[in-house]
Order: C-alpha cells, then structure tokens, then sequence
C-alpha cells in the first residue's frame, strides 16, 4: 500500500523523467508499471541523487551502456558510438536534471528539498543499498528499443 508521500512522488517522479527526456534528450519515453518495494535492475551505469529536507532519500536512474551511449549522443549531438567516453557524464547529468525537475514538483506540493551532486556507478556486478528505507518504487521506461529505469528510493528520517 501506497504511502501519501509515495503517492504524491511517484507521479511527480514520472512526470519529471518524461519531461527531462523530451526536452533534453528529444526522446519520447513510454513508462510502464510502478513497482513497488521492487528490486533494482540489473544495469551496466547507475546515477543517484540523494535529498533531504521535509523527506529524505534518492532518485536513481538505470540503463545499460547501449541506452546511455544512445543518451549522450543526443545530449552532446553526437553519434552513439563516439558517446562511449562521455556516457557517465552523461547519465550523472540526466539523473541531476531528473531529481532537480522532480524537487521543483516536489516544491509545489509543499515539500522541501536540497539534492545533492549525481554520483555515477558503472559495472556489471553492482546493487545500490540505502538504509533506513521506507519504500523503494521502480519505474521502467522504453526508450525506442531500449529500456531505461527511474527509482525513488524514500528513508526515514
């Protein structure tokens, strides 16, 4: 069951990755199911902003090294293939304008948050582990043939 804070961000959250991605990335994301208290996929790049304020915990964003290669060619207006050195950068400043949109919206609901720098995992053998959580939500997104993931990650305070 959903929390009034979870119900009140997950939607904000969506909100907030279809307007990054319009906007900045001139791609269209298709979401699918919110899934509650779900795992983290696996993923090859991970970036993560944490907040604190009025609620505390992070918003984290997934992909592989294919979507977020295709990520920062249309970033820096570049082919695919010559994205591979700047694909971290890349996801670390999507995920920044993901949770900077998303504590705008969270601003209009009454909310208070401070966001911190994206910090940028790339593997294959990784998990991201917080403590102290409330909720975890992960939304995927197509993005054309690739799929791409968005999580709220809520902790207590």
């Amino acid at each position: 069951m959903a929390t009034a804070t979870e119900s009140t961000a997950v939607p904000r959250l969506i909100e907030s990755t279809l307007e990054v991605f319009e906007t900045m990335v001139f791609s269209t994301l298709v979401p699918g199911p919110v899934r509650a208290d779900a795992q983290p996929p696996a993923a090859s790049v991970m970036g993560a902003v944490r907040f604190l304020g009025s609620l505390s915990g992070a918003v984290s964003f997934y992909a592989s090294d294919d979507a977020g290669c295709r990520i920062a060619a249309q970033l820096l207006g570049i082919e695919p293939q010559e994205a591979g050195e700047q694909m971290a950068d890349a996801v670390g400043e999507i995920t920044n304008m993901i949770a900077g949109t998303f504590r705008g919206r969270m601003a209009q609901a009454g909310e208070t948050l401070m966001i911190t720098t994206p910090t940028v995992t790339r593997g294959s053998d990784f998990r991201a582990h917080y403590f102290n959580v409330t909720s975890r939500t992960l939304v995927p997104f197509a993005m054309g043939d690739h799929q791409v993931f968005v999580e709220l990650v809520l902790q207590a305070a």
